[in-house]
Order: structure tokens, then sequence, then C-alpha cells
């Protein structure tokens, strides 16, 4: 681990705890799994993560996005838009936890026709998300966009049952 690493590994740990550390770790070790087990069944499947995610209301910036931004590190692009089709991938199901207003999630995206899932871990604050709550019941979806750091959209998913990704979170 380098020295910039090591710094933000302990920042993380003093804001969050120990327990959200490895409740990270486990949403990790879920969703490789989960990969695994698709792998077994037949399916093409990949682990993509969201090295960060954030909510996102249509009032924050100067567009009008709203739902779940999610940076995909440099190292995971290739696998995700080799293998993203916002056409294709149709379903999705949701694996995880709130813990003290954190979502810790696996978010598997599905292809059905093509039996290909995609399987992007993520961790997001749903204390800070009632702007985009609301603008999901207004609009009767909430959406992902899947991008770079340089904010290049990769690609978009529109969830119609937003329900698992949007749990209320434990007070």
């Amino acid at each position: 681990m380098t020295v910039d690493e090591s710094s933000t590994y302990e920042r993380s740990r003093e804001r969050l705890g120990e327990f959200h550390i490895e409740m990270w770790e486990h949403t990790l070790e879920e969703a490789q799994r989960i990969r695994d087990e698709r792998r077994e069944d037949g399916w093409e499947a990949e682990f993509v993560m969201a090295a960060h995610t954030d909510t996102v209301t249509r009032d924050m910036k100067d567009h009008d996005r709203f739902g779940l931004m999610h940076i995909i590190p440099a190292n995971y692009q290739d696998a995700f838009t080799g293998m993203y089709d916002e056409e294709a991938f149709t379903e999705y199901l949701a694996y995880g936890n709130a813990v003290n207003g954190i979502m810790y999630v696996v978010i598997d995206l599905i292809d059905p026709e093509r039996e290909r899932s995609l399987l992007i871990p993520c961790e997001y604050d749903m204390t800070m998300a009632d702007g985009m709550v609301s603008n999901a019941m207004e609009e009767g979806a909430l959406y992902s966009y899947f991008k770079k750091i340089d904010g290049t959209i990769l690609g978009r998913f529109r969830y119609e049952e937003f329900g698992p990704l949007v749990t209320p979170p434990n007070r």
C-alpha cells in the first residue's frame, strides 16, 4: 500500500469506523462470489468496482441528471464498456444493507437474453439522498450513471423499481 492509499484508508477508518471498513470488504467479496456463481452457471460475468458513488439531484449541477453517480476506475473501464449495452441490460438485482445511513450494495445488472451479468459493488450515503429520492419519485424511476473520473459518461441504467437501492437507512 502506498503512503497515499494508506492515508486514505486511515481517514476512512477514522470517519466510519472499523465496522464500515468490514462492511465494504464484505460487499466486495459478495460481488466476487456472485460473479463466480454466475460463471459456474455458464453466464458471462464481470466484476466492476465503483471507486466512489454519490447520490445526485437535478438541482446539484447544470444538468438534469439525478440518481447514483458511480466513478469507475481506469482499471475497470474496459471491462465495463466491453460488456455494457444499455439496450441489452434490462434487469437488475441488488444485494446489500444499510448501516448508519450508508448503503453497501452489489448492483447486478443483467442481460437475460445473452446471459450476461455485470456486478458493481458500491457504497453511498443515504442520509444525503432525500433530493435524489424525491427526484426518483417524481420521475417514477431512478438512474445509475457510470462515469470516468473526468465526468465522461460510460453508461446509464434506468431502475423502474428502485426500492432496494433507497432502503431507509438505519437511524
